[in-house]
């Protein structure tokens, strides 16, 4: 747990320094760490420290190339995310979220799981197979990246579980952007704040701290 949390912290410190160290002309910053590594339409450098920026089109695009909804369902669900703020730095059940997925990836019985629990078992496979290199790793990767395939996981999961046992396929999908995004954004606030596992979040924020 340590390991995960001191993972958190470094990646952190390196947002910190090179958001710090940045003035509004630096086009080495632009270049590396903001409009283009966010989204081509980041007007509101700064504001993205509690809400990580994704590049909205970018985004529906990918999910809808990688996953079994159609462009209007991942439009929603990042509607969804960005309309509940508020639910950013709600806490993560992390037992929660790793039994869903041992039930949808071990056990294959994902169809017993609500649509919401499905999405967030659908968001720790992504998170794991980037950091584990089996999806290419995280380098390359931004947080729009994540949050797309989350979601285009969430989709075919749904659809090859023939549904959930309660919920709907969007239920799925924006449960997986949300859990995303919660794990972004409290992934940061842990490391501002020097850690702590507050509900048991260090493992998945040190994978989330990856993407920062």
């Amino acid at each position: 747990m340590d390991n995960f949390i001191n993972l958190a912290k470094k990646g952190y410190e390196a947002y910190s320094e090179h958001s710090q160290g940045r003035s509004d002309d630096d086009d080495s910053y632009r270049k590396t760490g903001g409009e283009e590594y966010n989204s081509p339409h980041h007007s509101q450098q700064g504001a993205g420290y509690d809400s990580p920026q994704i590049d909205h089109d970018e985004a529906v695009r990918t999910a809808q190339n990688h996953g079994s909804g159609d462009s209007s369902q991942f439009s929603s669900a990042l509607s969804f995310v960005n309309n509940n703020k508020s639910q950013h730095n709600e806490p993560v059940d992390e037992d929660d979220v790793q039994d869903s997925h041992r039930k949808a990836y071990q056990e294959d019985s994902a169809g017993a799981l609500p649509a919401s629990s499905m999405g967030s078992a659908a968001a720790l496979q992504v998170l794991k197979s980037f950091t584990s290199g089996s999806s290419g790793g995280s380098g390359g990767r931004s947080q729009t990246d994540l949050i797309s395939m989350a979601m285009a996981e969430a989709s075919k999961l749904f659809d090859k579980s023939g549904g959930a046992s309660s919920g709907g396929k969007q239920d799925a999908i924006n449960s997986a952007g949300m859990t995303v995004m919660k794990l972004l954004v409290q992934s940061k606030f842990s490391a501002a704040t020097g850690g702590g596992s507050s509900g048991g979040l260090g493992g998945l924020m040190g994978l989330a701290s990856k993407f920062m």
